[in-house]
């Protein structure tokens, strides 16, 4: 049997997502405000006749129960994950669909994930009947910030999913590509708190007090020689100091000093060794300069690694748009979470416009090419089509 009229939708399904990228767009919400947001998508999918849940206040589910012939009667469920949340950037791009809200932008292309999610939905509600596998659709807040993800998880979110797939838009590659990447995506992080406990005196007459910023330099100048004398050679390690806070008074000793930081690896055992000599230094440099040096560490995400062979039906899907992508970014995604209970496939979804400079994610100069949302749509269509022996489309 023949799919007849699959293009057909899955063009049209491009058209509503388009609608719903630029709504979304236009009216971008924080982590854990996305309300307006997981209102709107929920009103979508509610039109196409789907029942949502609304498992926390700003995130949606929904299922689309297959019906299409299956072989050896074992049907399977499929989830897709989109993220909600916006960043704290100013939008700069000039498009009839900016952000409406000062200091506020979608920066990261989290409205271009949901909105395909949306024209996904209304594709197979269409395709129901050949359907030959069952599918949750998940609308995650939080990505940027906490991690919405691990909360679902609490939800039981992927009770009966068999795997579950995840993608993220890429400026760096143009609209109709896709890249794809076996092995390990993105490395695993920790977040860190130093503090440092000096004694303030008069900054002319420093022998009476105990520098906290002083301390404070030496270490982080010192946690920088951890990546070139600790890690090996070939190993992927990144430390960030991203907030150094600390003095009252141009003309006395600080005497305390807060840094708070990322460590980035490339998996759990790289984290564990930049993180174990961050704390060997801070006790030794106490020692060394006669005040208090602390840090904790707090878990992050978990390194996103993907499951070879749901890989290889991305690839497949892709029909000759995919390209290989090498080496672990120490960028992180809460994606990474879903893969700790069913495996789990990630790509990044082409872009950027061609013959011009595209901004990079978290920038407010930004912007996604629409035309990379019906693309999204198809690969994900194809991939619910995969096992069906009446997938041939026309």
């Amino acid at each position: 049997m023949i799919i007849q009229n699959l293009e057909t939708h899955i063009r049209e399904a491009g058209r509503t997502a388009r609608e719903v990228f630029e709504e979304i767009h236009s009216w971008p919400e924080l982590g854990n405000e996305e309300f307006k947001t997981a209102t709107l998508i929920g009103k979508r999918l509610k039109g196409m006749g789907l029942e949502i849940e609304r498992p926390l206040a700003t995130a949606v589910i929904a299922d689309i129960k297959g019906t299409g012939r299956v072989p050896g009667d074992k049907r399977k469920k499929i989830a897709f994950r989109a993220e909600l949340d916006a960043l704290s950037v100013t939008e700069e791009a000039m498009v009839s669909y900016r952000s409406r809200r000062a200091g506020v932008m979608h920066a990261c292309g989290h409205d271009a994930h949901a909105a395909i999610l949306v024209g996904l939905a209304q594709a197979l509600c269409r395709l129901q009947s050949v359907l030959p596998c069952d599918i949750r659709l998940i609308f995650q807040p939080d990505e940027e910030g906490e991690g919405g993800a691990r909360r679902l998880m609490d939800k039981n979110v992927l009770k009966g999913v068999d795997q579950i797939y995840g993608f993220h838009v890429k400026p760096e590659l143009p609209a109709g590509t896709i890249g794809i990447q076996y092995g390990a995506v993105h490395g695993e992080s920790l977040v860190f708190r130093a503090e440092v406990f000096g004694a303030a005196a008069h900054g002319a007459k420093p022998e009476q007090g105990k520098d906290a910023i002083y301390a404070a330099a030496e270490y982080i100048s010192m946690c920088q020689g951890i990546l070139s004398r600790d890690l090996p050679p070939g190993r992927t390690g990144v430390i960030t100091f991203g907030t150094v806070q600390g003095g009252r008074k141009r003309n006395i000793l600080a005497e305390h000093v807060v840094m708070e930081g990322i460590v980035r690896g490339e998996d759990r055992r790289i984290c564990g060794l930049l993180s174990e000599r961050m704390r060997l230094l801070a006790k030794g440099l106490s020692q060394a300069l006669g005040l208090c040096v602390q840090i904790t560490f707090t878990d992050g995400c978990k390194a996103l690694i993907n499951n070879a062979s749901l890989v290889e039906r991305i690839r497949k899907a892709a029909s000759g748009k995919a390209e290989e992508i090498k080496g672990t970014s120490m960028t992180v995604d809460d994606f990474s979470d879903y893969l700790q209970q069913v495996p789990g496939g990630y790509f990044f979804l082409g872009s950027g416009f061609p013959d011009r400079d595209n901004s990079g994610l978290h920038s407010g100069s930004f912007q996604v090419n629409e035309d990379c949302l019906e693309v999204g749509i198809q690969i994900l269509t194809e991939l619910c089509l995969q096992t069906s022996p009446e997938a041939v489309a026309k």
